[in-house]
């Protein structure tokens, strides 16, 4: 029985909002064994998107409809499917409070031009939201059910584990038994990563390993067939197993689990503590491990040093440093970790200087040059110069994520 998710919206255009809502379920259907059969994405006119609503009720037995609540879509979508599904549309009066007690908070009152998002379809059930605000709907007619969920991130894994998952049958969307997980590294290139693991992938035909690259990230989703349950699950604990032992260290998380979320953790237990002195990077590790609730334990501060004037005066960097080598150096980005450690007193000191383009280049210090330096209380100051691929804002990434997993290793070496 097939499975289906459509995500609404023009937002979906821009790069940072693309298929985050779909990844969220389609993550948590493998942990459950269910695989996604069909993916749509929705831009524009309203006639477009009930015929693709129709097609996905004729072939597909559960579908997840995702809409952003601000842009309007959600609604949209909501309209859209009550009338596709032959229901109708009636005003709740506790969504209505809960509306304009948010108003309420921010000082302002319910536009009525608002108040259609406390519309409600009758004969479905309706899903509470964690912030109680936006719900989501459970639409089911024989053998098809539609679940609409709004586009935050949060709502929806809220919506999944609590209303959802709990009355799936996984059977029911499949022949015979399946299993799946994903796993996560960082650093190690994708031909190596499947070089290792090539042997796992010829044993068995009812297992595969598909690889999903991210930057420095390379995810590994992991899915396992059969006839029983049982038996697949053991042999997805096996095959685990003889991933973790070909891959080691290079693996550093499962699941959902973040690259910051698992440095922030090792940092929270082993009671370390971090500066930072980012220059290319422009503060996105700062900002990468200040997502993580509870990083004030550990992050004592952040030192964005852009210029070399900057570096100079808030990190000590000697003028002769920068003069003899330049600013993309070892050197430099040795003295910066050491000079944000010093002046945080903190465990650990990092740093990054490169040159993430498009302009600034040479023959000899190319665009994607880049020098990371780890300053510690243990052990001496280690460096490492990494020549990335990609525009602007991937080469970013690439520094802060090796950045991290430099950070990572270390932890794991450090008592």
């Amino acid at each position: 029985m097939p499975v289906e998710i459509i995500s609404v919206g023009s937002e979906y255009i821009i790069q940072r909002y693309q298929h985050a809502g779909v990844a969220v379920i389609a993550n948590l259907l493998l942990e459950a064994g269910i695989e996604i059969d069909y993916v749509s994405s929705v831009i524009g006119q309203e006639s477009r998107l009930e015929d693709v609503l129709r097609q996905s009720i004729e072939r597909s037995t559960l579908i997840f409809v995702i809409g952003n609540v601000s842009s309007g879509e959600y609604d949209v979508a909501k309209k859209l499917l009550t009338r596709v599904l032959k229901k109708r549309l009636v005003l709740n009066y506790k969504v209505l409070d809960a509306l304009k007690k948010q108003f309420e908070a921010q000082g302002e009152v319910l536009p009525r031009t608002e108040e259609k998002r406390a519309l409600v379809p009758t004969q479905t059930e309706m899903l509470e939201s964690e912030q109680g605000i936006v719900p989501g709907f459970l639409f089911s007619e024989e053998n098809k059910h539609v679940v609409l969920v709004p586009g935050d991130e949060t709502d929806i894994e809220f919506m999944l584990k609590t209303h959802i998952l709990p009355r799936l049958d996984p059977k029911t969307f499949r022949l015979g038994a399946a299993s799946g997980l994903i796993l996560k590294t960082c650093g190690l290139p994708l031909m190596q990563i499947k070089d290792r693991l090539r042997s796992l992938e010829r044993e068995d035909r009812q297992q595969s390993l598909t690889y999903v690259s991210d930057g420095e990230e390379i995810s590994i989703i992991v899915s396992v067939r059969g006839d029983l349950q049982q038996e697949v699950e053991t042999r997805l604990t096996k095959l685990e197993a003889q991933i973790r032992q070909k891959l080691g260290n290079v693996l550093y998380g499962k699941g959902s689990q973040t690259l910051e979320e698992v440095v922030g953790k090792l940092l929270g237990e082993k009671k370390r503590s971090l500066a930072l002195a980012e220059s290319c990077t422009g503060g996105l590790i700062a900002n990468l491990l200040t997502n993580i609730p509870g990083s004030s334990d550990y992050f004592d501060r952040g030192v964005v040093s852009y210029s070399n004037e900057a570096k100079i005066s808030l990190l000590d960097v000697s003028p002769n440093i920068i003069e003899q080598h330049g600013a993309v150096s070892a050197e430099t980005a040795t003295a910066m970790a050491e000079g944000v450690r010093w002046l945080a007193q903190t465990s650990y000191g990092l740093a990054v200087t490169g040159i993430a383009g498009p302009s600034g280049g040479t023959p000899i210090k190319p665009v994607g040059l880049v020098y990371l330096a780890l300053a510690s209380d243990q052990t001496e100051t280690q460096w490492k110069c990494c020549q990335f691929s990609g525009d602007r804002l991937m080469i970013k990434k690439r520094t802060a994520q090796t950045a991290l997993e430099m950070l990572r290793h270390q932890l794991l070496i450090d008592k």
